[in-house]
């Protein structure tokens, strides 16, 4: 819990609830400071499309390169007027919410080479690791629910 407490400031702080996996693949709930109801994911793009939106909607971290897709959106000339995030709930509460199979907390510290960077917490047997990409923090969660334990270096 000590290295939760480290991480209490992060604005960007995630608590990821698994509540269901099978075949690589997971569903459940990410819960945030600035909402009072989870946001719902059904598998592990759609949680990384998902995170990656939410730290573009705070623009925390701010990303260090422009997202590329096939298909490029009209931006208007305007920049977009960003409004300050207000939390929603206590910090605690948020560390409160739990997985049917698993819950990470996660602080995403750097979006730097079209990827992320950052700390996870496996909740619920007190572990901690640091990713050095998004594919890195997918492999943990993976290895977590597959196999009971994070398996990487570091």
């Amino acid at each position: 819990m000590e290295n939760i407490k480290r991480m209490i400031s992060a604005p960007n702080l995630l608590n990821i609830c698994i509540d269901s996996s099978k075949n690589g693949e997971c569903g459940g709930r990410i819960w945030y400071l600035y909402k009072n109801w989870p946001v719902p994911f059904s598998n592990t793009v759609d949680l990384i499309k998902k995170m990656d939106g939410f730290f573009d909607k705070l623009n925390y971290p701010e990303a260090s390169t422009v997202s590329r897709t096939f298909y490029m959106e009209e931006k208007s000339r305007k920049p977009e007027e960003k409004k300050e995030a207000v939390a929603q709930m206590a910090v605690q509460e948020l560390l409160e919410k739990k997985g049917d199979e698993a819950t990470f907390i996660i602080y995403v510290k750097y979006r730097q080479n079209a990827t992320w960077q950052g700390e996870v917490i496996w909740a619920d047997k007190k572990k901690k690791k640091c990713f050095r990409s998004a594919l890195e923090l997918l492999k943990m969660i993976d290895s977590a629910l597959d196999h009971g334990k994070i398996d990487t270096e570091g």
